[in-house]
């Protein structure tokens, strides 16, 4: 299962009233669109199971699971909350689904979640967790300048390992941990919570011009939900769906470079990884160098996520459309030979990237696989 780390500022006693309400919602400081599209992706790719965690002051604090109140886990404040625009307190008073005062306009999403098995009054610093099996944690080290975080399988049971061996005697004793108090859950169900559903349906509404998505983080939310909801035909069905995931060694984290979605597929009836999809997204026109980019996260996936093995790899670019010359570039760069095994060795060839061409009609995203045959 994956996990959200969540920054919360101030003193314990914030996470303590989350953690015992088993809500959060994060903080919009403005509609700046690409902050909004990304937080918006982040709501619409949790999932039940996910595990909850908070930070503060260098200290984690955990363990929390989202679990569904009604038909999801996550839903909007109110609804179109997912419209970048701005809106009047009094305008969606009566349709919040919790009302935190004139504030409540900058809240526009919420997760619901339980203690699993308890939320511990003491965090854990950071380094601590850090220096426990070093080598799984990928995107925790790169925690910056963003509200919350969300963890790979691996990296978040690494973190719920070093939770549970370092809090053992609060779980015999069940002293000093944070009591549940399932209220807000209640209340929440005393709504249409269908009404609440999250989609990326509104954002698009007013952010489209002539078929193109006018932000490439609009194009990111839109494609991690049809992602989620197996929309996307030709990619079909992904367990574990993930953007902006990093895909460099460590260095300054503004320099980075990330995969705008990454997803995963398990194997039937277990969290086993048996694929991995990699997708690269061009709002406007996609050029050769697209294709470059492309394959070096397919590299980097497959050295970092899949022991050297290509065959555990899919891989696709979504655009508007893709410059001429662009089947030709394809059949010259896309193939990948590699080994496996040993006793015999058996040479294999990659060639798995689809190029699908995207339009956004009536507030959905419509994939048209257009992917040059090799020959």
């Amino acid at each position: 299962m994956a996990g959200y780390v969540f920054a919360i500022g101030g003193d314990t006693e914030i996470i303590r009233t989350c953690a015992e309400r088993g809500i959060y919602s994060t903080r919009l400081n403005s509609l700046t669109s690409r902050p909004f599209e990304a937080t918006l992706a982040d709501y619409i790719s949790m999932k039940p199971g996910d595990n909850v965690y908070f930070f503060s002051d260098r200290k984690i604090y955990g363990i929390g699971e989202l679990v569904a109140v009604g038909p999801d886990c996550k839903y909007s404040n109110f609804p179109d909350s997912s419209a970048c625009e701005p809106v009047a307190y009094a305008d969606v008073k009566d349709d919040l689904l919790v009302d935190s005062g004139s504030d409540s306009i900058w809240y526009r999403w919420l997760c619901t979640f339980k203690a699993a098995p308890y939320f511990f009054e003491e965090g854990i610093d950071t380094d601590e967790v850090l220096v426990y099996k070093p080598d799984t944690f990928k995107m925790l080290r790169a925690f910056w300048k963003v509200s919350f975080i969300k963890l790979g399988d691996e990296e978040n049971e690494s973190l719920r390992e070093i939770f549970l061996l370092r809090h053992q005697n609060e779980m015999i004793t069940g002293q000093h941990i944070w009591e549940r108090d399932d209220t807000v859950h209640d209340l929440l169900r005393l709504h249409d919570l269908n009404r609440y559903l999250i989609t990326p349906e509104s954002l698009l509404r007013n952010g489209v011009r002539a078929g193109r998505v006018k932000h490439e983080m609009a194009l990111e939310a839109a494609v991690v939900y049809d992602l989620c909801h197996e929309r996307i035909v030709d990619l079909g069905r992904w367990d574990y769906v993930s953007h902006q995931v990093i895909a460099s060694p460590f260095k300054p984290i503004d320099y980075m470079d990330k995969i705008d979605v990454l997803a995963a597929r398990y194997l039937t009836d277990t969290k086993i990884t048996c694929k991995y999809l990699t997708v690269e997204l061009k709002k406007d026109e996609a050029e050769k160098s697209t294709i470059d980019q492309i394959l070096k996260y397919v590299d980097w996936v497959c050295t970092e996520y899949a022991y050297g093995d290509y065959e555990m790899i899919e891989a696709c670019i979504i655009a508007a459309g893709y410059e001429e010359g662009m089947d030709r570039y394809y059949r010259e760069v896309v193939q990948r030979h590699y080994t496996q095994g040993s006793h015999p060795v058996r040479n294999k060839q990659w060639n798995n990237l689809k190029l699908l061409k995207y339009t956004c009609v009536d507030g959905e995203i419509v994939y048209e696989d257009v992917t040059p045959p090799l020959r």
